[in-house]
């Protein structure tokens, strides 16, 4: 059995914002943690929990708006949650399929992740698409579907009608190629 992966890391985003990560797998998956934030502000703190064959299984993100809480069901047919605002409680429900992943606007981790696992289908070089719950910063969440080619190995282009961008991703999964970026292992 190899090593579980717990490893941290930091770096400037494109927009100039900064992400802290880090990474616990163990024997129910990985767990992520990020924060995002800009001039010493925290814009975005997140959870995602993700099970041993890459697939989501729970996304927490609190902004300003207030905290979001989703998850797919077990049948994968579908994903619940609520938001908790200044207004109260919003119930979410929306559809879901095993393909399905998250995306957070403003925070690349639920897409790295999301990545990691395509490129098990779709090979460097080739396009492909990934049906999303997208969770913008008012924590509002609409159905999307980005638009992904496999450049290289580690390098991804996403674009869809709103955005193009660039995501990097190691041989373990793990976020690169940010500014600034550094990594160190969780424990010694």
């Amino acid at each position: 059995m190899t090593a579980w992966l717990r490893r941290a890391g930091r770096g400037r985003m494109a927009d100039g914002s900064s992400l802290l990560w880090s990474v616990a797998e163990g024997r129910q998956g990985r767990r992520w943690r990020a924060a995002v934030g800009r001039g010493g502000a925290l814009l975005l703190d997140l959870l995602l929990e993700v099970r041993p064959d890459g697939t989501m299984s729970r996304l927490e993100v609190t902004t300003a708006a207030g905290f979001l809480t989703l998850h797919p069901e077990a049948d994968l047919r579908s994903a619940h949650g609520n938001v908790v605002g200044a207004d109260g409680v919003r119930p979410l429900a929306m559809p879901w399929s095993a393909d399905h992943a998250f995306e957070v606007v403003g925070c690349p981790i639920p897409t790295v992740v999301a990545l990691s696992r395509l490129g098990e289908v779709v090979g460097a070089g080739d396009r492909g698409t990934l049906p999303v719950l997208r969770v913008g910063g008012d924590l509002a969440v609409e159905p999307a579907v980005l638009v992904v080619r496999h450049v290289s190995r580690e390098r991804w282009a996403i674009g869809d009608p709103a955005r193009s961008i660039i995501a990097e991703i190691d041989d373990a999964g793990l976020p690169t190629g940010l500014t600034d970026d550094a990594g160190w292992p969780l424990e010694e």
